[in-house]
Formats: structure tokens, sequence, C-alpha cells
């Protein structure tokens, strides 16, 4: 017949093991609730395409200002790398007059684990007018009144 161990027998049985286990389980669960996400924000500039013969005389804001967050590392990465990085916004197929352009976050190009939280404004109000070309081969927009020089 076996021998019956008793409830603090069998606690402190392979004990050693059980404390390894104890002290990694310990160091993981610190290292998962230690992890925190940083938020960051940076202006990014907006720049509009139009077609060859239109001219943007008028935009609502010239630039956006996007909320990012993700780990340290890689919004360094974002930070440092996309100092000069741009929104462009291609509304060559669209016609003269008011327009509204939306905003999207997929403009952005993004290192790995970074989430934009918020871009503000999400949308451009921009005036484009057909451009005119006088003699001396200057581009003006149509709107402008000639000059009386």
């Amino acid at each position: 017949m076996k021998p019956r161990h008793t409830f603090f027998e069998s606690l402190f049985e392979n004990g050693s093991y059980k404390i390894v286990a104890l002290f990694i389980s310990l160091i993981l669960w610190l290292t998962i609730l230690g992890r925190r996400d940083f938020v960051f924000s940076k202006n990014i500039d907006i720049e509009i395409q139009t077609a060859a013969n239109l001219s943007v005389i008028e935009q609502s804001h010239s630039f956006v200002r996007v909320r990012v967050t993700g780990p340290r590392a890689s919004l360094k990465k974002f930070m440092e790398s996309h100092s000069n990085q741009a929104i462009l916004l291609d509304i060559s197929s669209m016609g003269e007059g008011k327009i509204e352009i939306p905003i999207s976050d997929k403009k952005l190009d993004l290192p790995l684990g970074v989430r934009v939280v918020s871009l503000k404004p999400q949308k451009v109000e921009a005036t484009v007018v057909q451009r005119k070309v006088f003699n001396n081969g200057v581009d003006k927009p149509q709107s402008e009144p000639p000059s009386t020089d």
C-alpha cells in the first residue's frame, strides 16, 4: 500500500522547482505589467497636389497634428526618421472650386507597433482655380487681378 501524503508534504515536495517557477512567473508578470505605451504628438505638413492646369490659392490648414502611441523604441524611430515627412493629398482628379479633402492615417508611414490615436484636423478645405499663362510665361491663378506694372 502507498503511504498517504498530507497536504503540507505535497505542498513542499519538489520545493526548489516550485520556487524557480514562482520567480519566473513573477518576472514575467512584472515585465508585462511594467510595459507602458507612450504617446507623442507631432505636426506634419500637408502638401496638396493638383492637376497641371490648376492651382491651390487657399487652404484651411497647412499641417496636421498627429498623436501616436506605441513602444518607446518604435516611437523614437518614427520621430527621428520622419522629421521632414509630409502628407500628400492628391486632388488632381477633382476640378476647381472649394474642395473638402479628408485626411486619412493610411497616408502615414508608421514603424511596426506604432498606432495613430488622433489626427487633427481630419479634413482640409482648399480653394482650387484654373491657372492662366501670361505672355511672359509666368503662371498665375485666374482669380488674381492682372498686375498694372
